[in-house]
């Protein structure tokens, strides 16, 4: 064998630990038979048909509640349609067609004081705040003498005047100082009222104004709901999110563990409260956490955790920007290739014939390249795109065409 063939077995033998293969799964088996936190980023991350699936394996897997929160309403509609023709059972769904969500449904006095204080602050009202939050905390002192609070109760109670409240508060055997607060501080609870006005508009895609479910991710993973589904978007993101922060907060006080799937969902900037406290919880093993985004950096604000044990990269926007997710997901190796090394042929005369040697050359290369997972060419015309795959099976990645990975679609819209 030739000193080319010796070095170019040898690269290949070196370059065997980049230990990528081709492979071939559809969503719905692989979401069944993996385990732990999985993300799922690229453009081809828009397709709700394959996010129905990682929904349904979910359920399928029945080890613990599958909460879904996500931005795609045509999403939400599939799933109601699965419910309907009895495809799955045990899921509560919370949207624009069925607002049944309980917002401040069992949570404690504190914790409804904060909202309102950041919506005041979000409305502007400034020097009137801490006049706002007396006459709030008498409020809710007022209804917890006779009701669990939550956003429709406190409603419905300031929907009278404030004489009414007052004396309801003395009826109900509170002390004259609540009654107090609430006659001498009309003007704040005139802004109370805009603002609950403007909580219940946070909440308008799941919440009809006056109903009294009960339910909330809480009530309903206690009352052993298989899966819940949530429309996730709001007029006032930020507060929406830190409700959701806290719901999920108190949901893992009544079960052991959850699992999250974040569909597209919106972070409002890098230290919003749901992300920070998502990936915290992930850390410490209580949630088993899905993201889905067709770019995992820009959802997350350049705040990515990406240490996921399973990994689905499709193409993004651009080869550039795919390289660089594929180096933090996937990382690099050292790639062996055989370089040509001209030296003076060896021998008395001198001579003008040159000989060429052969020595193995290192690079640093991606595992995964964009060139990897776009079309390659074929002997009848080019062949799929790829997308690669990790898992917690192995320490191998594979790349799965993405026409045999995606299904078919069966009437779910793709969100491009």
């Amino acid at each position: 064998m030739s000193n080319k063939g010796m070095i170019i077995n040898e690269c290949e033998r070196m370059n065997a630990a980049r230990r990528v293969f081709e492979g071939r799964v559809d969503s719905a088996s692989f979401f069944r038979n993996i385990h732990g936190d999985l993300l799922i980023s690229g453009v081809e991350a828009g397709n709700q048909a394959m996010v129905l699936d990682l929904f349904c394996s979910g359920l399928e897997k029945n080890d613990m509640p599958t909460i879904l929160l996500t931005s795609h309403p045509g999403l939400m509609t599939a799933i109601q349609q699965k419910v309907s023709a009895h495809e799955i059972d045990c899921v509560m769904t919370s949207c624009s067609a069925d607002k049944n969500y309980h917002p401040f449904y069992g949570m404690s006095a504190q914790q409804i004081l904060r909202f309102v204080r950041m919506t005041a602050e979000e409305m502007g009202y400034g020097i009137l705040t801490d006049q706002v939050m007396i006459y709030a905390a008498a409020v809710l002192n007022v209804v917890a003498a006779k009701y669990p609070v939550s956003l429709p109760a406190i409603v419905k109670l300031l929907n009278e005047d404030d004489d009414f409240i007052s004396e309801f508060a003395l009826q109900s055997g509170l002390s004259n100082v609540i009654a107090d607060n609430i006659r001498a501080n009309h003007e704040a609870g005139i802004v109370l009222r805009r603002l609950f006005e403007r909580m219940e508009e946070i909440f308008e895609d799941i919440y009809a104004p006056g109903s009294d479910t009960k339910y909330n991710f809480q009530s309903g993973a206690k009352g052993n709901l298989a899966g819940m589904a949530m429309y996730a978007c709001s007029c006032n993101q930020n507060i929406f999110n830190s409700y959701l922060k806290e719901e999920i907060f108190h949901t893992l006080k009544r079960v052991p563990r959850i699992r999250i799937i974040l569909d597209e969902m919106q972070f409002v900037d890098e230290n919003d409260e749901l992300m920070k406290y998502l990936m915290q919880t992930r850390r410490q093993g209580k949630i088993e956490l899905m993201m889905v985004s067709q770019n995992v950096r820009e959802a997350m604000h350049g705040n990515a955790e990406l240490d996921f044990p399973n990994v689905v990269l499709f193409h993004h926007g651009t080869p550039a920007a795919t390289d660089d997710l594929s180096r933090d997901l996937f990382g690099s190796y050292q790639y062996h290739y055989p370089a040509p090394v001209t030296g003076d042929t060896p021998h008395i005369l001198v001579s003008f014939k040159r000989a060429v040697h052969w020595q193995p050359q290192t690079e640093e290369r991606l595992r995964v390249r964009s060139q990897d997972m776009y079309a390659r060419p074929g002997l009848f015309g080019g062949t799929s795109d790829y997308l690669a795959v990790k898992t917690t099976a192995n320490a191998n990645v594979y790349l799965i065409r993405t026409s045999d990975f995606l299904p078919a679609g069966a009437g779910v819209p793709v969100m491009m």
